[in-house]
């Protein structure tokens, strides 16, 4: 669907770029997009730096800069989805137990 938008036509695109640009694994690409985009979300609210985070996943720092910055084509999702587990795993670890009602 073509819109005008201050006299310039733009054309509107799916809920997915990859498959907007022709990727021939344009949903694989956007899942792995989604997953990265959580695991930043959550590295940023703890405050936890690349090395700190890198430590803790047993990756590169390299590895993964790389993949908070999108160059993730050669990453398996599974990896990025291994990542985000090890965090939560340590973040539940970390948090006080909850009061019961006999305390």
């Amino acid at each position: 669907m073509i819109r005008i938008i201050n006299s310039e036509p733009v054309e509107e695109g799916s809920e997915n770029v990859y498959a907007d640009l022709g990727f021939p694994d344009a949903d694989e690409m956007l899942a792995k997009a989604m997953l990265t985009s959580q695991l930043d979300d959550k590295l940023n609210n703890l405050g936890m730096s690349h090395a700190q985070a890198a430590k803790m996943f047993d990756v590169p720092v390299s590895w993964l800069t790389d993949l908070l910055l999108g160059k993730f084509r050669d990453i398996a999702r599974d990896q990025i989805v291994s990542c985000l587990d090890r965090l939560d795993s340590a973040v539940k670890r970390k948090r006080p137990a909850e009061p019961t009602m006999n305390s």
